[in-house]
């Protein structure tokens, strides 16, 4: 089983250069790998078996595989009315029983599409990732090769240096608006992305996974007090929307050329994994939105406030007195001041800090020049 997990370690290998933050990485890393787990669950006959398996009727039956591909492309039911009251007594399992109108049935097809919705969600999560990949065209990676090392490192020398200084304060200063403006796009995106895929699973599952969640916590964690000394007032609502027996009406022919019509119980055994997934799913992709809205709202006020920048380079810095910050956010955009940051998360420290240092003298020099 072991196996089938190896093409995932792509996502999970440590990158050399960050350039972005967890919440995104939870994104593109933690929820894909999520759903490319889930995917690989739901189709894995190896592990749950066939997805459907009908019940014959005692007869010999020659078209047992026929049957269980009919129901399963087809659909299969539940019953609204059977959902209420003791199982075993009022009905055989919650959902199954006689069916007196056709208008009680809730119809069941979703399961054949599982696999391709989650596949789908996967890849529209790495979606923001890979625009942003190409919109940053490694340009962090070159500006900080070889100088996130624990030792400093002899490319760090006085050429280095005053190559960096002056590509901050000379060559390309004013320039990266549009680099970190491409980045809180993507933010945005994965938050539109996220609340998106709320609504899309809520329509898949016929208005069900909305407060799917809510529901099964609340099942789980509420008394439920006997009515009549035995049945329960509440049904498991994982019971309701991913129902493990259904029923299955078949037609076909009989020997006079007759139709027949044939009921069948049919057992999801697919649907014990299918219950835990959503659950997972919504409790994740409700915590997701949260810290994706979050993110938003401090991306606004980090490029609206520049006390906030300075606050934030000083907290990446040790024993560097906080005018020598100011000045260089005084005369740094937000999108020079984001490049910056980002150098700050894949430096060595000492570097880093020499860099300020540097950069600071470089801006005072330029602004008495001027």
């Amino acid at each position: 089983m072991i196996d089938l997990f190896m093409p995932f370690r792509a996502f999970l290998k440590f990158e050399n250069v960050c350039t972005d933050n967890n919440v995104f990485r939870m994104h593109y890393k933690v929820t894909v790998i999520m759903l490319l787990v889930f995917t690989l669950m739901v189709t894995s006959k190896q592990f749950f078996g066939e997805p459907i398996h009908c019940m014959s009727d005692g007869e010999k039956d020659n078209d047992k595989e026929a049957i269980n591909s009919y129901c399963w492309i087809y659909g299969t039911y539940t019953l609204k009315s059977r959902l209420k009251g003791e199982e075993g007594k009022n009905n055989a399992y919650y959902g199954v029983g006689p069916s007196i109108d056709d208008d009680e049935q809730i119809k069941h097809t979703y399961y054949q599409w599982v696999c391709f919705v989650l596949l789908g969600q996967a890849v529209m999560f790495y979606t923001p990732r890979y625009l942003w990949k190409i919109w940053e065209g490694g340009r962090l990676k070159a500006l900080a090769a070889d100088l996130s090392s624990p030792l400093v490192s002899k490319d760090w020398s006085e050429y280095r240096r005053g190559e960096l200084v002056s590509y901050l304060s000379y060559t390309n200063i004013y320039t990266h608006n549009m680099y970190a403006l491409r980045y809180a796009f993507c933010e945005l995106l994965n938050l539109i992305n996220v609340i998106g895929q709320i609504f899309l699973l809520d329509v898949f599952l016929n208005g069900a996974f909305s407060h799917y969640g809510a529901a099964v916590a609340a099942f789980t964690h509420t008394p439920r007090v006997p009515s009549g000394g035995a049945s329960f007032e509440t049904v498991n609502p994982m019971d309701k929307y991913f129902p493990k027996l259904t029923k299955c009406w078949i037609r076909s022919y009989g020997p006079s050329g007759t139709i027949q019509l044939k009921d069948r119980l049919c057992v999801l055994p697919l649907n014990i994994v299918n219950e835990k997934i959503f659950v997972i799913l919504w409790f994740w992709l409700i915590t997701l939105a949260f810290a994706s809205t979050l993110a938003i709202l401090f991306r606004i006020l980090v490029f609206s406030m520049p006390p906030l920048r300075t606050v934030m380079i000083m907290g990446q810095l040790r024993y560097v007195k906080k005018s020598l910050v100011s000045r260089i956010i005084k005369q740094f955009g937000f999108g020079d001041w984001f490049i910056l940051y980002l150098l700050g998360k894949n430096m060595n420290p000492l570097i880093y800090k020499e860099l300020i240092v540097e950069l600071s003298k470089e801006l005072e020099h330029k602004t008495v020049v001027v």
